[in-house]
Formats: C-alpha cells, sequence, structure tokens
C-alpha cells in the first residue's frame, strides 16, 4: 500500500510538474513575446519620431525663414531702419515676431552691432558664438544654428536686409526649453529630450519627461551621452525607456525617447489572462491528476492485494478489471498465470503424495530428463513375512487398510532419517539414501532409520495383538555403493529411481533375512558398516552366499545403536 501510494504521489507530482512547466514556458514565451515586440514597436515609434521630429523643426524653420524673408523685404521696414528709428523698429519686430511664433527678434547692422532687439538683451558686443553664425551668414548669404543667449539656448535664423545690398541683419528664433520639448513630444508622440552635448556634467537642457524621469536623465547622462542614432535603453526612476539620439545643432542633440512600461500596457490584459488561465489550468490540473492517478492506482492496487493472496498460497483470487488497455491485458495475464499456479500447486501436491516430496521438488525445479548420473547411495530394502498368506484370511479393505496403517509408520521413521521412500513394492518398502540429496552421513541414517521401522513395527504390533490381529515381521537389507540414479521410463511417463549392482545387493541382503534369527531381523554390507560415521551394536554374520554374486559376501546383523560415551 506504501509502494503504490508511493507512485501515486509521484504520479501526481509528475503531472502537476510537467503542467507546470509547460504553463511557466508558455507565460514566459508570451510575456517574453509581447516584450519583444514592444521594444520593436519602440524601435519603430523612434524612426517614425525622428523624421517626425526633423519634418518639424524643418517646417518651423522653414516658416520662420519664409517671414523673416518677408519682413526684410518690406518697405516700410527698410525705411525704418535708413531713419535709425529704433522704437519703430523693436515695435515692427515685436509685432512680426508674435505673428509667427519667434521668440527672439533682433536687427543686427553690418559692424555686428545690435540696432534693436525684442525678447532678449544683449548689452554690449555680441558673443563669439552669435559672430560666428553672422560670419557664417555673409559666406553663405544666410544661416541658422543654435546659440545660448542671455544663458538661455535658441535655435537662431540669420537673414539679411537687402536693398538692393545687404543693409543689416535680421536674427529670428525660439527659445529651446521645455515648451519646445512638450510641443516636438506632441508632433512625435515621444518624450523628448534636449542636450547640450558639450556640457558633460549637465547635459540635459530641456525635456518633456515628467520632473522625476528627467533627473535620473541627467544622472544617467553624466560623462556618457550615446553615440548619435544609437538606440538606448535606460531605467529611469524604475521606469525603462528605449531612447535614440539625433543630432538637432552644433552643440546641441535631441534624445527621444518611449516608456517600455507604457508600451507595454496594453498587454498587461494579455499577460493577466494568461496568469489567470494557467492558475485556473493548474487548479484542473490537480483535480485531473489526482483522478488520473487513482485511476491508474486502483487497479494496481487490486493487482497487489492478489498478489498478497498468491504469496499466501490462494490462488483461486480472480481480478475484475473491466479496462480494454495495458491494465486489463495485465489482470488477465494475471488471471492466468493464477490459474496455472494452482494447476501447478495441484500438480506438486499429487506428485508429492505419489513420490517423496525430494524427488517431486527434483523433478519440478529442473527440465525432466530421461537419464542419470553415478553416486554413492544407501539403499535400504524391507519385506513382511507371511504377509501374502495371512491376508488371504483378511478381506481387500483390511488388507489396504493393514498396509496402509502400516507404510504411514514406516514411511514417517524414514524421512525422519532424511532418507527418500523410492517405491513400494506390494507389502515392501523401498528407500533412498543419498539420492536425489546426500546427507553428511547416509550410511549411518540409513541404519537408524531401520532400527526406527523396527521400533514402529513393534508399537504396531502390540495394537494388532490387542485388537485380535496376528503380529508382523519385518526383514530390512541395506547396503552402499555406487548406482545410477535417475529418470527411467518413457517421456510421457517416467520414475525416479537407483539401479545398480549395489541395489540389486540390498535387495538380496533383505531376502537373506528369512533364514536368519529372529533378533537378527537387520542385515547390512560391510561397506555400509564401514561408511557409516555412527557406531553400532552388529554381529558379525560372517561371509554368506547371496544370489547373483559369485564370491560370498561378509554380512553383519545390527543389534542396536551404541550410547556416545558419557
Amino acid at each position: 500500500m506504501i509502494l503504490v501510494k508511493g507512485f501515486q504521489r509521484r504520479l501526481v507530482f509528475f503531472i502537476l510538474g510537467l503542467v507546470s512547466v509547460v504553463q511557466i514556458i508558455v507565460f514566459l514565451t508570451v510575456d517574453i513575446t509581447n516584450t519583444r515586440h514592444a521594444k520593436e514597436q519602440i524601435v519603430i515609434a523612434l524612426d517614425v519620431g525622428v523624421r517626425t521630429f526633423r519634418r518639424v523643426v524643418d517646417a518651423r524653420t522653414a516658416q520662420l525663414s519664409e517671414s523673416v524673408r518677408i519682413l526684410a523685404g518690406d518697405f516700410a521696414f527698410k525705411a525704418a531702419i535708413a531713419t535709425g528709428d529704433v522704437p519703430t523698429i523693436e515695435s515692427v519686430l515685436s509685432n512680426h515676431g508674435s505673428r509667427v511664433g519667434a521668440e527672439a527678434m533682433l536687427l543686427i547692422d553690418l559692424e555686428h552691432r545690435v540696432i534693436a532687439q525684442t525678447d532678449v538683451e544683449i548689452a554690449g558686443a555680441l558673443p563669439e558664438p552669435l559672430r560666428a553664425l553672422l560670419r557664417r551668414a555673409e559666406s553663405e548669404g544666410r544661416a541658422s544654428g543654435a546659440i545660448t543667449l542671455t544663458g538661455k539656448p535658441y535655435q537662431l535664423l540669420v537673414v539679411p536686409v537687402l536693398a538692393p545690398l545687404p543693409i543689416a541683419w535680421i536674427i529670428t528664433g525660439f527659445a529651446i526649453d521645455d515648451r519646445l520639448a512638450a510641443e516636438l513630444s506632441q508632433f512625435t508622440r515621444l518624450d523628448v529630450s534636449v542636450l547640450a552635448s558639450g556640457n558633460r556634467l549637465a547635459p540635459v537642457i530641456a525635456s518633456s519627461l515628467p520632473a522625476e524621469q528627467r533627473s535620473a536623465l541627467g544622472s544617467v547622462l553624466a560623462g556618457n551621452i550615446p553615440a548619435q542614432s544609437a538606440i538606448s535603453a535606460f531605467d529611469l526612476a524604475g521606469d525603462d525607456y528605449v531612447s535614440r539620439v539625433v543630432p538637432f545643432a552644433d552643440e546641441m542633440l535631441v534624445m527621444l525617447h518611449k516608456s517600455l512600461s507604457r508600451e507595454l500596457a496594453p498587454f498587461q490584459r494579455l499577460r493577466m489572462a494568461v496568469l489567470f488561465l494557467s492558475f485556473g489550468g493548474l487548479l484542473l490540473s490537480v483535480f485531473g491528476a489526482f483522478f488520473v492517478a487513482r485511476t491508474v492506482t486502483r487497479p494496481v492496487l487490486t493487482l497487489a492485494q492478489a498478489a498478497r493472496e498468491v504469496e499466501r498460497g490462494n490462488y483461486e483470487t480472480q481480478v475484475e478489471l473491466k479496462q480494454n488497455d495495458e491494465l486489463g491485458e495485465l489482470a488477465g495475464a494475471f488471471n492466468r498465470m493464477m490459474r496455472g499456479l494452482a494447476e501447478r500447486d495441484r500438480v506438486r501436491s499429487l506428485l508429492g503424495k505419489v513420490v517423496s516430496p525430494e524427488i517431486a521438488e527434483k523433478l519440478l525445479s529442473r527440465e525432466v530428463e530421461l537419464g542419470g548420473e553415478e553416486r554413492r547411495v544407501t539403499v535400504l530394502f524391507s519385506d513382511l513375512r507371511g504377509f501374502t498368506a495371512s491376508s488371504e484370511k483378511r478381506s481387500a479393505q483390511d488388507t489396504v487398510t493393514l498396509l496402509n496403517t502400516y507404510f504411514t509408520r514406516m514411511s514417517a521413521a524414514i524421512e525422519a532419517h532424511q532418507g527418500v521412500v523410492d517405491k513400494y513394492l506390494g507389502d515392501g518398502i523401498m528407500a533412498l539414501f543419498g539420492a536425489p540429496v546426500s546427507q553428511e552421513d547416509d550410511a549411518g541414517n540409513a541404519i537408524r532409520a531401520a532400527l526406527a521401522m523396527q521400533a514402529e513395527l513393534d508399537v504396531l504390533n502390540r495394537d494388532f495383538v490387542a485388537g485380535g490381529m496376528q503380529p508382523l515381521a519385518m526383514g530390512i537389507g541395506i547396503n552402499s555403493g555406487i548406482a545410477v540414479a535417475g529418470n527411467l521410463g518413457s517421456p510421457e511417463r517416467l520414475n525416479y529411481t537407483v539401479i545398480g549392482d549395489s541395489v540389486n545387493l540390498a535387495a538380496r541382503l533383505e531376502g537373506l533375512t528369512k533364514r536368519l534369527a529372529a533378533d537378527e531381523r537387520i542385515v547390512i554390507s560391510a561397506d555400509t558398516l564401514a561408511q557409516s560415521k555412527r557406531r553400532f551394536k552388529v554381529r558379525d554374520l560372517g561371509p554368506m552366499e547371496v544370489r547373483g554374486k559369485s564370491e560370498p559376501v561378509t554380512v553383519y546383523a545390527v543389534l542396536g545403536e551404541e550410547s556416545p560415551p558419557a
């Protein structure tokens, strides 16, 4: 039961483990796929954002350029410049700048001095970056760039005022600040940060990022601004951003950002759905695993119970499994095996009644073959004296009953001394010592068995006399020597026995007892006496003629067993 329960537990754990692994793999696959897809979408969005950013900047620059060109060609504006009326010039610059969204308007003379300005206050000489921009405009006809004026970065455009030769320069532009970043973010649908490429300690000039993420970006980029057009990933205050750097001006870069968590937000519902489905599937798997385990282990328990019945020797139990599968086939094979074991047990039981248990075991434990082997054995023959004549006065039933009683007692005495009853010969017995299994003292065991048989016969005779019957007399002959032991007969019917001259001599010795004294009922050969490891009281009968032997045989009469020394 413990083993089956252990198997059931392992089966449940295996099924649950397999389902859990599959669900984890599915969940991780979905999650990794969604994350990879989100990153791919972010990269696409960044590419689109870069193009949109450039178009917005170009469009805004073109709009400023067109508006400034119109202003520079206005006759009234040129006349105001010629008169040097600064308030009028500043008013025109302010009005025109407000119409086009410019946040800085300057009028510079050919000597690079400020004539008029709005929204900015440049006192004294122009800063060198602005002078460089003017020199580039003088050589190229116009110029644009990002320059810091009065501590604030601007995207500026320089256009000449022609009459028809240049008489002044109009500079207009817009501030590069968080408002611009927010405006660009609306167009690109990305977060936008403007970076000062020359300032490694405080690179972030403007950004549409929240304050916490903006501060984190400054810390991340301090001294480590990514290369232009490179895709980078940053952890900004617990939120992963995928970013790309694009050129903006001489000393400025623009970084476009996309939040990975916001991009993954639509997939969170799918992730939660997969989690709930996985959890529900796991619960169903628990019930399914227990159901499958019970379905498998219940037949196994039934088979185990039947096997325990077989172990106890009960071959009548049948396993009833109404399943048309491998377990059903196993149950059928088990039932057939039990019927075979029952049949073998009946054969063994019957064979044990026909021959000795030792011979039956020898026959059942190996493939039965005709033939034999030479063995040193001790053979005992016994026979009742005058039984045939006395049986004529008894009924057949009484004779069978008397013989069965006699054989039962004699067989018990033989088997008690490791002997094997080979066969019953009418009222005689042939017994083997040393075949099919040898013992330490086969000759001594045979002599002791003969003494025990005579003692049993004395007990039987007292009962017979008390019952009004004639007592029985028995003669026993014992010889030891080499004989052929094995299966004799045919493949269809055989008998395990021993044959040879030593067997014949034992039978002849039993015949000698018919003409010996009453106390000489057990006769043994010299070989048997020599091979016995026990000491017995014997009477030397000397050499005697034995039928079938050309030379006399020395024989001894056994009178009893010597007591062991004190």
